[in-house]
């Protein structure tokens, strides 16, 4: 019953904006996968129609979640997107590339980026809910059939930037989940701060004067390096809260050096 609930507020709430879905292709499992044959995308006009399918995904605990899709009939020239919805209807991600995913705000299908090494599959993570249930739209932009591999996988995310005390050396911390933000007690800590990051993200790392400082100090890949002192908190995100990543050199992933080196 719970099922059937789901659908029909997927299409209500379709006339206010939010994402409606078709009918239910298959399970996704958790520790799983599923084979989703995909019809082409249909032209009309100036206008893409992708073939769709839809799959549930019902996680039995709360975790973070990996959510991938990997061609086997297109593979690198496949052009998909992975569109989550919760059983509300709410937009949750969409993958817009191999290496990185973005709230709904960037519904971009065209900005698909080729990848030269092992496919590994249009991704995003998420933090599901013990008990409820998940809609994950896959979306074949491509003008003929693909054959996809879905797979759903807990994972542990990086732990760094849970408030911890840094006040010398290396931490390396991730951008994996639309919205996060990782942040450090930099209170004790004297020196120079460089901040590393290359990726499709636009992350920065802002050091807080203190609680109710309105105008941090903002260092980017730019503008990488500052004095830490007298900063209290120490916060990398995402610029626009849009966009995030996975635990992976030129995606998501980013490095805190504290030092004695003055800056350039």
């Amino acid at each position: 019953m719970r099922t059937g609930l789901g659908l029909l507020l997927l299409l209500a709430l379709a006339g206010c904006g939010l994402e409606a879905a078709p009918p239910v292709s298959g399970d996704l499992p958790v520790g799983g996968y599923a084979m989703a044959d995909l019809p082409p995308a249909q032209e009309s006009g100036s206008t893409l129609r992708p073939g769709v399918k839809v799959y549930r995904i019902a996680p039995s605990a709360t975790q973070a979640l990996q959510i991938a899709a990997v061609s086997s009939t297109l593979g690198l020239s496949a052009r998909l997107r992975l569109v989550l919805l919760d059983d509300r209807g709410v937009f949750q991600a969409v993958s817009v590339a191999r290496n990185w995913f973005a709230a709904s705000s960037e519904l971009t299908p065209l900005a698909l980026r080729p990848q030269i090494t092992l496919d590994p599959g249009y991704r995003l993570n998420f933090k599901g809910e013990g008990g409820r249930f998940y809609y994950l739209r896959v979306e074949n932009y491509a003008l003929s059939g693909d054959r996809v591999t879905l797979y759903a996988q807990a994972f542990t995310p990086n732990p760094a930037g849970q408030g911890e005390a840094f006040s010398s050396g290396t931490k390396t911390g991730a951008i994996e989940f639309v919205g996060e933000f990782d942040r450090y007690n930099v209170n004790s800590a004297t020196g120079y701060l460089r901040f590393a990051y290359a990726g499709p993200l636009d992350l920065v790392a802002l050091l807080y004067n203190g609680h109710g400082d309105l105008y941090p100090r903002v260092l980017d890949p730019v503008v990488n390096c500052a004095p830490v002192s007298p900063a209290t908190l120490l916060v990398v995100r995402d610029r626009g809260w849009a966009r995030a990543g996975f635990d992976e050199e030129g995606s998501g992933r980013y490095t805190l050096t504290l030092s004695d080196t003055p800056c350039p």
